[in-house]
């Protein structure tokens, strides 16, 4: 929303009123358009987190190191599976969880990138909640754990949640042929949007994301859905998420980027879509068989302090002819 200037007008009962001078907005910055070159490789095997306040790249992990992100924030307890590895799931039920050992009759789903998480793989897995507390409906949970960043397969395990107490998400996993299995806590962290779980070896808690008020956007890969007879085919793209609990982002294609103003901003619609920059500022390009930038896809940011930001991707590759390496142009407007 405009920063508005507030008149203030004060009526003096009598012959006479007077009127307050205008209270200004204090001035700050804008300064110049600025360049920043995001390393996500070739393959794309990393999860950058960037501000644009601070110009600069925050995190960056390798994205199969972890599996499962647990929510820090808000009154609910939702686990999201890694979708940059292409996991899914498949709810069995309240089935005793050292007896399942096969997949026969699991439905395996994919999460989304919007925010009806009740509708993701692993949905709402607690039946009632009060007071920092879950309880869980003990269901247990096939997950495929998807594929590395050398494209090797990660195997198939079995997750129960167990309940959320004394600020800990209680997990059981196990290999889904195993029958025995283990256990571990995971903390729920308020200075994060989610804390993540590798379900590798004995499990690791992991804090990947940068604190939730210090990040805008992160480039990653993820499942994007075409619909196809009837249904939706769920495929994997490499695209910008927005931290969708501290920024909102807006879309224009229609514009010069040089010319997009502040004076503008009330002629948008923000959203705080997880994919609206999306994936759609590159394509392929059949004739040269190289991805180029679009950089007539413009995009708007309001960040966490309230401030907006224009950006736009001018470059794909770097100076060796690598691609992976997106060119970001960007200014406070």
């Amino acid at each position: 929303m405009k920063k508005i200037i507030i008149y203030i007008a004060f009526l003096a009962i009598g012959l006479t009123s007077c009127f307050e001078d205008e209270i200004p907005v204090a001035p700050y910055p804008r300064g110049d358009e600025q360049i920043a070159t995001v390393d996500l490789t070739s393959k794309y095997i990393y999860q950058v987190y960037f501000n644009f306040e601070k110009g600069q790249t925050m995190k960056s992990n390798l994205y199969d190191v972890w599996d499962l992100a647990f929510q820090c924030y808000g009154d609910d307890f939702y686990v999201l599976l890694n979708g940059a590895k292409f996991m899914e799931a498949a709810d069995m039920g309240p089935v005793d969880f050292a007896s399942l050992t096969s997949q026969d009759n699991a439905t395996f789903r994919y999460d989304s990138t919007n925010l009806v998480f009740e509708e993701f793989a692993i949905g709402k897995w607690w039946s009632e909640s009060s007071e920092g507390m879950a309880i869980s409906k003990n269901h247990v949970y096939i997950v495929n754990r998807g594929r590395d960043v050398d494209n090797g397969k990660q195997g198939t395990f079995k997750v129960q949640f167990l309940g959320f107490e004394d600020g800990h998400y209680n997990v059981r996993f196990a290999k889904l042929q195993s029958t025995t299995y283990k256990e571990i806590k995971v903390p729920r962290n308020e200075n994060f949007n989610f804390i993540m779980l590798s379900l590798s070896d004995e499990g690791e808690v992991l804090e990947l994301e940068p604190a939730k008020d210090d990040w805008d956007i992160v480039y990653t890969k993820y499942i994007a859905f075409l619909p196809f007879e009837g249904g939706l085919l769920p495929y994997s793209v490499t695209g910008i998420l927005i931290n969708h609990t501290h920024v909102v982002a807006a879309r224009d294609s229609g514009n010069v980027f040089k010319d997009i103003s502040f004076e503008m901003i009330d002629d948008y619609q923000f959203s705080n879509q997880p994919d609206i920059i999306g994936h759609d500022w590159k394509w392929f390009d059949l004739e040269s068989e190289s991805y180029l930038a679009r950089p007539d896809k413009n995009f708007l940011i309001r960040d966490g302090k309230g401030f907006y930001w224009k950006f736009h991707i001018i470059e794909y590759y770097n100076q060796m002819g690598d691609r992976g390496y997106p060119q970001m142009e960007f200014k406070k407007l």
